[in-house]
């Protein structure tokens, strides 16, 4: 687009203007001059003033002064509403860590390896309960292991801070422990095995935080085989 147009109005005055204008303001006092002036105002009548005759009485009330006026009433205070207190921030709850459900069970196969003959021969002489533990342990272990290479767990106590609870063919150990490179560590697992006790059919597991040293001998943790 272009810019702007600037239109600029000129006004040139003409011979013919000056005089015409000059001519106009002639006649206008011209007619100004031959007005008749404005009349005098007439001369305004003097005022009759009328005289009542009051009795004492009325004088005295007509003297007395008038009772003074009532101060005002001084505005009442607004009551100011109560300023809100501001509500405490609610402390957000914590979350749960999620716990680790493999979809893979791997206690069997290492059962069946043929340098685990001893182990699987060892779980034959235990009781029904016990050996589902031991199953449950090696599980852990197992999955521990193939979850993070940095780990290489070599033993799993279930009831390092609580006792494992067996409920029919599952087993819950909220207060478990593993062993790792000479140190322990929290865990947690849920197990479930087959109707026979035989076989783990499903685990979930939660690593938790080291263990601290001095505590290895109150909870029953053993620093070598």
């Amino acid at each position: 687009m272009g810019g702007p147009v600037v239109v600029t109005l000129r006004s040139e005055a003409s011979p013919w203007g000056i005089s015409t204008s000059v001519a106009l303001h002639a006649l206008l006092a011209a007619m100004l001059a031959l007005m008749p002036l404005p009349k005098r105002p007439k001369r305004l009548e003097e005022e009759r003033v009328s005289v009542d005759i009051l009795t004492p009485q009325q004088l005295e009330a007509s003297t007395r002064p008038s009772p003074a006026p009532a101060p005002p009433s001084a505005p009442k205070a607004q009551t100011s509403a109560p300023t809100p207190t501001p509500s405490a921030p609610r402390s957000t709850p914590p979350i749960a860590p999620t716990m680790i459900r493999p979809t893979e069970m791997l206690s069997a196969k290492t059962l069946a390896d043929p340098r685990s003959r001893q182990a699987l021969a060892d779980l034959a002489t235990f009781a029904s309960d016990e050996r589902m533990v031991q199953l449950c342990n090696i599980e852990a272990m197992d999955q521990i292991r193939r979850w993070r290479a940095d780990f290489q767990p070599e033993r799993v106590v279930p009831y390092a801070t609580a006792e494992e609870k067996i409920n029919g063919t599952t087993i819950a150990a909220d207060g478990a422990a593993f062993r790792s490179r000479k140190n322990w560590y929290g865990l947690k697992f849920k197990c479930q095995l087959a109707r026979d006790g035989e076989s783990v059919i499903g685990f979930e597991f939660l690593v938790g935080d080291p263990v601290a040293r001095e505590k290895w001998d109150e909870l029953g943790l053993p620093a070598v085989h």
